[in-house]
C-alpha cells in the first residue's frame, strides 16, 4: 500500500514537474546582476542584461545551452542530486537519476518558458525513466542518458495559475512556484 501511494504521489508530481516547473535564480544570475549594474548606473541607463551565453556542463557529452527562440530578462536555475527529495522518492520507485535540472525563464514578471532535464547514470536508466513518463503522457526526448522536457510561457503560466488557485502556491508568481520547488522538491539554486 506504501509503494503504491508513493507511486500515486511520484505521478502527480513528475505530472505537474513537467507540466511547468520552476527554478532558481543560478549564482551570479542575472537578477542578481542587473540590481547591482542598477544601483551604479543613473536612471536613464538602468537597463537589465542578461548574459545569453549561458550553458550548464550535464556530461561529458552534453551542454545545455539557452534556446535561441525565448525572449526572456530573468532566467532561474534550481538543481537537484541523488539526495534531494525529488530524486530520492525517484529511486524509491526503481527509477535512476543522478541530477536534475530546472531552468525557468521569465519575461516582464511572465512565464516564457521552462526545460528539465534528468542525468541518469547510464543510457538504460535514462530510457526506464523516459518511459515512465511517457507512460504517463508527458513527451520527453532522449539523448544519451539525459531526458528532459519543455514546456512553453503560456503552458507554465496556466500550471503557476492553477496552483495558486488550490493553494500549492502562495501567490501566482514564477518566484512563488520557484519557491515551492525548493521546498517542495528539495531543489536548490544552480552555483
Amino acid at each position: 500500500m506504501k509503494k503504491r501511494l508513493i507511486s500515486i504521489m511520484m505521478c502527480i508530481m513528475l505530472g505537474v514537474l513537467l507540466i511547468g516547473c520552476s527554478g532558481g535564480n543560478d549564482s551570479g544570475s542575472e537578477k542578481e546582476d542587473s540590481k547591482a549594474q542598477d544601483s551604479e548606473a543613473p536612471e536613464s541607463s538602468k537597463e537589465q542584461t542578461i548574459d545569453k551565453d549561458f550553458s550548464i556542463q550535464m556530461t561529458d557529452s552534453y551542454t545545455f545551452t539557452d534556446p535561441q527562440d525565448i525572449e526572456f530578462d530573468e532566467r532561474y536555475v534550481l538543481v537537484g542530486d541523488e539526495s534531494c527529495k525529488l530524486l530520492s522518492d525517484m529511486s524509491k520507485m526503481g527509477y535512476s537519476a543522478s541530477n536534475m535540472y530546472d531552468i525557468v525563464y521569465v519575461n516582464e514578471g511572465k512565464p516564457a518558458g521552462e526545460y528539465q532535464y534528468f542525468v541518469s547514470p547510464d543510457e538504460a536508466s535514462a530510457t526506464a525513466l523516459a518511459e515512465f513518463y511517457t507512460s504517463q503522457g508527458q513527451q520527453v526526448v532522449q539523448e544519451e542518458n539525459v531526458i528532459f522536457a519543455s514546456v512553453d510561457g503560456d503552458t507554465l503560466e496556466g500550471s503557476i495559475a492553477m496552483m495558486a488557485g488550490t493553494g500549492a502556491i502562495s501567490e501566482e508568481t514564477p518566484e512563488a512556484y520557484i519557491e515551492m520547488m525548493k521546498s517542495f522538491n528539495g531543489l536548490v539554486d544552480y552555483e
